[in-house]
């Protein structure tokens, strides 16, 4: 966010200073009709918003990922009585967060997939697998 605020303050201060006073006076007598420094501060300051927003709805969905994440992976660690080794794939579709992971591939044993789906913040669904080779 902040390099986005920076960039709006240069343009201000850009186009400010890309004005003149003796074109400031000349104005006043002849009016253009053209792009001034006017437009060009609102167009910086719609610009900046959009992307303010675009931001926020992208940390929520950031946020809400690693909810998932985390949620799935206590539940497998607990169900499965062994540790995380690996998160293998994350995705979101239409509401609903699946992940994917290994559990205990580093020990002795067989390594146990999980796949877990997350909606609303909860568990919708939970599947272990051991593949014994």
């Amino acid at each position: 966010m902040k390099p986005i605020a920076f960039a709006a303050v240069a343009a201000l201060v850009a186009t400010s200073l890309a004005t003149p006073a003796d074109a400031r006076r000349w104005h006043r007598y002849h009016h253009n009709d053209g792009i001034d420094g006017g437009d060009v501060v609102a167009g910086v300051a719609v610009v900046g918003g959009i992307a303010a927003i675009a931001s926020a709805i992208g940390s929520n969905n950031r946020q809400k990922q690693d909810d998932a994440v985390d949620a799935c992976t206590g539940e497998a660690e607990g169900r499965a009585n062994a540790d995380l080794s690996e998160i293998t794939h994350v995705e979101k579709s239409k509401g609903y967060y699946t992940v994917e992971g290994l559990l205990g591939a580093d020990g002795a044993g067989a390594p146990t997939s999980f796949t877990c789906t997350v909606r609303n913040g909860r568990i919708y669904s939970m599947r272990l697998s051991t593949d014994e080779a």
